[in-house]
């Protein structure tokens, strides 16, 4: 005898497959690098990119909504109805959980709004995490360079202002390009290979600058600054000390910054003066 199509069966294994997918991805997000440095480097974890994994955990994330209707109003309506009125009229009854339930939901986002702990070391904890890739991963000379065209690119100071000249660049080093309109991120995915690598096709190490990089400069640790250069940090602190500031490795520049009434801008130049000297 053919058996009938089991809809509470097909749902179930359905909201765990989505719930799974959901955590993982969301782990995964929570510690992947800055959307900067992940889509310069083609970052992946697992073989998806930071953005498949978004991409993974949005879907599924949908999925489990859809999945949860079907599982409320098709499957286990009337029961649903029925523990709805019973439960709502045990809650008026008694008062004291449904108040604690509200008020512990309250904590949660009113904690996280404002940064209270326990909630804002879960999310520094993220934060810091996100952040360690940088130092081991090269960053974009200007802000998301990857989005940007050849035409875009070449207008840049030190890019000669020749969309075609990048473009044969390009292509005599073995690369595919179709227009100069395209993005370092699109030529970049047409070839296999990171925008970062792109880039370096088109400006050598060398021609690089000294510069310390702005973006997130606040955020980086003395130590950061110190292994992206490729000095001591404990000659820099020590630099620093002579120079009236007290600083930690392992302490934001921000923090220093704060901590010794500074601007970011003059330990900005502090520090390459230190670095390039």
């Amino acid at each position: 005898m053919k058996k009938s199509f089991r809809w509470r069966v097909f749902i179930s294994f359905g909201l765990f497959i989505a719930l799974f997918m959901m955590l993982v991805s969301g782990v995964i997000l929570y510690i992947s690098p800055p959307g900067r440095v992940a889509n310069w480097t083609d970052w992946r974890m697992l073989g998806l990119t930071k953005t498949g994994w978004r991409n993974q955990h949005l879907i599924f994330g949908f999925a489990f909504i859809l999945l949860s209707l079907f599982h409320l109003f098709l499957v286990n309506w009337k029961a649903f109805l029925c523990y709805l009125k019973t439960k709502t009229a045990e809650g008026v009854k008694r008062p004291l959980e449904l108040i604690a339930i509200l008020l512990l939901s309250s904590l949660f986002g009113v904690g996280t709004y404002y940064g209270f702990e326990p909630f804002s070391a879960v999310i520094e904890f993220g934060n810091r995490m996100s952040s360690s890739w940088e130092s081991q991963e090269k960053r974009a000379p200007r802000p998301h360079t990857e989005l940007m065209t050849l035409i875009e690119l070449s207008q840049q100071s030190d890019m000669g202002g020749d969309p075609e000249a990048l473009k044969a660049k390009l292509e005599k080093s073995g690369l595919k390009v179709n227009s100069s309109k395209e993005t370092l991120a699109e030529i970049a995915e047409a070839n296999g290979m990171a925008a970062e690598k792109v880039y370096e096709l088109l400006v050598p190490a060398e021609k690089g600058s000294s510069k310390l990089s702005g973006k997130g400069f606040g955020q980086k640790t003395l130590q950061q600054i110190a292994d992206e250069a490729g000095v001591s940090a404990t000659s820099l602190q020590l630099a620093l000390r002579q120079k009236g500031i007290e600083a930690k490795t392992d302490t934001p520049l921000k923090t220093i910054v704060e901590e010794n009434g500074l601007e970011m801008r003059e330990l900005r130049q502090l520090l390459e003066t230190m670095i390039t000297r």
